[in-house]
């Protein structure tokens, strides 16, 4: 299954969901375009009518639009949800969120520098800085340059991704086997037969 920085675009059950329309519905299509005879369908040995194929195909077809839509419609919440992160998956599927500690780090850094300069305390001298501000500064400066590596190495990939996801959830996933539905449909109701069998009023 398709992933993107090792998330599941589509869950399992609506790529299932999908799968099963475009081979029913293609089913559907062929008998009908090529006007298969019915009348000898039979199950377990039991005859059956040629209208009973149109009316169990149709509330089959209906049925696993009805499943694939519900399912699609949490996977794409899900899909927004996960690419409104502000975090970055590394080529080795490591993970780099930008969370409230790595935030707080720059503001606390920011404070302190702000302070020595209100106190006048301030140096243009970098060696003379106190030593546990030069250690803050070095850390957060290591980390901050390790996220814009990331960050302009994942930012190429990640536009092509991006592109793909959107074709593969949108199209693919969704749009892809609600055509195939819509064609099955359209040939049942428009070659189909729905009339139920007549009943005898007795001897």
């Amino acid at each position: 299954m398709p992933s993107v920085s090792g998330k599941n675009l589509i869950s399992d059950i609506t790529e299932k969901a999908g799968r099963r329309i475009i081979v029913l519905s293609s089913l559907i299509i062929l008998v009908k375009l090529y006007r298969v005879n019915l009348e000898d369908l039979s199950i377990l040995g039991l005859s059956l009518p040629s209208e009973l194929f149109d009316v169990v195909s149709f509330c089959l077809v209906l049925y696993m639009v009805y499943v694939l839509v519900i399912n699609w419609v949490g996977d794409l919440a899900a899909y927004r949800l996960w690419y409104s992160k502000s975090e970055i998956w590394s080529q080795f599927n490591t993970n780099m969120k930008l969370d409230d500690s790595f935030i707080k780090g720059g503001t606390q850094l920011l404070r302190k520098v702000f302070a020595l300069e209100k106190n006048g305390e301030w140096t243009d001298n970098f060696n003379d800085l106190p030593e546990d501000l030069r250690k803050e500064y070095q850390d957060f400066k290591i980390n901050s340059e390790l996220y814009i590596e990331r960050l302009e190495a994942a930012g190429n990939k990640f536009s092509a991704l991006s592109k793909f996801a959107s074709f593969y959830i949108w199209f693919q996933a969704f749009l892809l086997p609600l055509g195939f539905a819509a064609v099955a449909i359209y040939l049942l109701i428009r070659c189909g037969s729905f009339i139920p069998p007549s009943i005898g009023s007795g001897t």
